[in-house]
């Protein structure tokens, strides 16, 4: 019995350990903000319809900054009739950045 309780000290000690390192693991990631997931989630709920991922390799040549991606990200949003703020359109064109253009910020 007592070698079998020594046994599970031992394994219980082992998860520990790897829990642990993978919970450093997963906080030494990238950080990703706020900004970043609501500009996905507003992208993924509104535009991804039709915009898919391809869209954008196609753009990468004739997108050439950052404004431009926030330039068309306004001029769709209105001509969707979402109309939204600066703060979303702001989102929404970092988190294209970020996944498909790459511009310094």
């Amino acid at each position: 019995m007592r070698a079998l309780f020594q046994q599970l000290l031992s394994v219980k000690r082992i998860v520990i350990l790897i829990m642990g390192l993978s919970m450093g693991l997963l906080m030494t990631g990238p950080v990703i903000s706020a900004e970043v997931v609501r500009g996905q989630l507003l992208y993924e709920n509104h535009c991804q319809v039709c915009h898919e991922e391809w869209v954008h390799d196609g753009d990468r040549s004739k997108v050439t900054s950052l404004n431009e991606v926030r330039r068309r990200v306004a001029a769709w949003s209105q001509h969707s009739g979402l109309d939204w703020s600066d703060e979303e359109i702001a989102d929404v064109a970092d988190y294209l950045n970020r996944m498909f253009y790459k511009f310094a910020e």
